[in-house]
């Protein structure tokens, strides 16, 4: 009975913990409350499928990093994003200030999610939409994008 009590409290604990976890950070303020809400929301629907985690960060410059790639690297390694052992997290940077957007993917992520696949994504669905000053727009579509693409079947992350 004891064990069924501590198994209960842990996954209480887990459960919580995974509630608990935010992976959008609107640095630039781009994003009302809901549209926070909506993304967060969708990228957990996302993970609860397929244990993949998505960080979408806004931010108006790189602090002390030199460049977009070095902002999101330090990003994805600062917020341990992606579970630890699968390496399958993918951070999507976006800068409107900076006028640059960056999807990094973990060691494991990027066996499925190539360069070429981020680079298409950014170019094809998110810029256009940022064109036209419709940033969120441009990041739902984005995001939902890359979730299509990981739950393709084949493109599981070991």
């Amino acid at each position: 009975m004891s064990k069924l009590i501590i198994l209960a409290f842990a996954l209480f604990c887990y459960s919580n913990a995974t509630l608990d976890r935010t992976y959008v950070f609107d640095k630039e303020d781009l994003f009302t409350d809901t549209q926070e809400e909506e993304l967060q929301n969708m990228i957990m629907m996302h993970e609860s499928v397929t244990t993949n985690e998505i960080a979408i960060v806004t931010t108006p410059d790189w602090g002390d990093k030199e460049n977009a790639l070095f902002f999101s690297v330090n990003f994805y390694d600062t917020h341990r994003i992606g579970k630890e052992k699968k390496n399958n997290g993918v951070v999507m940077v976006i800068s409107k200030q900076q006028r640059e957007t960056r999807i990094t993917t973990g060691y494991g992520t990027e066996e499925v999610l190539k360069d070429e696949i981020a680079k298409n994504i950014i170019d094809s669905v998110m810029i256009p939409r940022f064109k036209e000053g419709r940033y969120f727009v441009g990041v739902k579509n984005g995001a939902q994008a890359v979730i299509d693409f990981l739950e393709k079947p084949g493109n599981e992350i070991k």
